[in-house]
């Protein structure tokens, strides 16, 4: 059975965030990271087993920075420059 979690957390500068994993097919998962109504999904290769939260959060802590994603024009990828799973 495939796994499918949603859940929210505080940022460490107080801003809510909305964070999604599901599995997709054997070794693959699609997590995203959603703030201020802008979002981020990320197509996650070699997965042995469900990511845990923190797994998922770890991955977008250490890949980008909420106030980039927050000040991004919609459709303009300037904020999210070198989010490649």
């Amino acid at each position: 059975m495939m796994s499918f979690d949603l859940w929210y957390r505080t940022s460490v500068d107080g801003r809510r965030v909305k964070y999604g994993y599901k599995e997709l097919s054997d070794g693959v998962a699609a997590i995203s990271a959603t703030v201020e109504g802008r979002s981020v999904m990320i197509l996650q290769r070699s997965v042995r087993a469900p990511m845990t939260r923190e797994e998922v959060e770890a991955v977008f802590a250490g890949n980008f920075l909420w106030s980039e994603l927050a000040a991004a024009s919609c459709g303009s990828p300037a904020g999210i420059g070198g989010l490649s799973g």
